[in-house]
């Protein structure tokens, strides 16, 4: 739509500009198989066909990358997949009917963190964390804060307390194994043809997660942080009840956390995180949770953009 000349008048007219050599490309990712499916590339401007190329092996070797983290946490995997045998694995699961477990979806989320991207550039999260981009410095009224708080508040804390209360009670607050499951009207299953129905998450989704309640880190000055809540009853009652653990991560790299009336400074157990030359480097060869660590090679990226 934003390839259209009337749209982008339009935008203009509003005083936003696109400039005349943007493209815009339409894309799915298939979180299952990781494979990228891209739209329209046909009619891309032949003067970008070298960047769309670019961007298509940049995203072949993103989904490579992934696939070889995401395999270690499968059984039936190779213990070291290359990346090619990797995205065979898992594309293999993706279409097999016998399959009860072909992605771990959100299992394993502990951390939610908002703000601005560098803070997290380089630091190796296990694929735990739900990265929201946030830049305090363009939002000096707390708006943007306030939606980003509307949206990641019930929607990151709901997918962490379904996984919480499935694994901590796989039988009343779950759902059990899949094995038997029948669909009933799209709100539940239900084991076998006549039984009660079920609206938790399976056994086979959630058998490897660490039941915690989500910490939420927030790349903001405290009052801000405070008043966005104020706004938002629902979410603040998350905060105020436990149900998410609420930490402000300070200009000065401090984290201060929230104890239902203010916020307190957090001990930090260690100084310093292991460093490796590239996240392959920390995970690979390991089944369970993987602690933090910084990664060299995307520091290193960075400094360089």
């Amino acid at each position: 739509m934003a390839n259209d000349p009337r749209v982008r008048a339009l935008l203009a007219a509003e005083g936003l500009s696109i400039p005349a050599d943007t493209w815009f490309i339409g894309g799915m990712l298939d979180t299952c198989s990781n494979t990228v499916v891209w739209y329209d590339t046909a009619i891309a401007p032949t003067s970008h066909t070298a960047d769309l190329s670019r961007l298509e092996l940049a995203c072949e070797h993103a989904c490579g990358a992934d696939a070889q983290e995401r395999c270690r946490r499968f059984d039936s995997a190779p213990p070291t997949p290359t990346p090619a045998a990797a995205r065979a694995h898992v594309e293999g699961r993706s279409v097999d009917l016998a399959q009860v477990r072909p992605e771990l979806g959100h299992a394993t989320n502990a951390v939610c963190i908002v703000g601005r991207r560098r803070r997290t550039r380089g630091l190796y999260l296990d694929r735990r964390a739900f990265l929201v981009s946030y830049d305090p410095d363009t939002d000096p009224d707390g708006e943007i804060l306030t939606r980003t708080l509307a949206a990641v508040g019930p929607v990151a804390s709901g997918i962490n307390l379904a996984y919480y209360f499935s694994t901590v009670d796989r039988l009343r607050f779950g759902c059990n194994t899949k094995l038997p499951h029948n669909i009933a009207g799209l709100v539940g299953v239900m084991d076998g043809h006549a039984s009660d129905l079920r609206t938790g998450l399976p056994w086979q989704t959630v058998e490897i997660h660490e039941p915690m309640r989500l910490l939420l880190v927030i790349d903001a000055p405290v009052e801000r942080i405070l008043a966005s809540a104020d706004r938002l009853p629902g979410v603040k009652q998350l905060f105020t009840n436990g149900w998410v653990q609420l930490a402000v991560w300070k200009e000065s790299g401090a984290l201060e956390v929230f104890d239902g009336r203010t916020f307190r400074p957090h001990a930090r157990e260690r100084s310093h995180l292991p460093i490796v030359d590239r996240s392959i480097s920390w995970f690979q060869g390991k089944h369970g949770h993987v602690p933090p660590a910084q990664i060299l090679s995307a520091a290193t990226s960075a400094r360089r953009r």
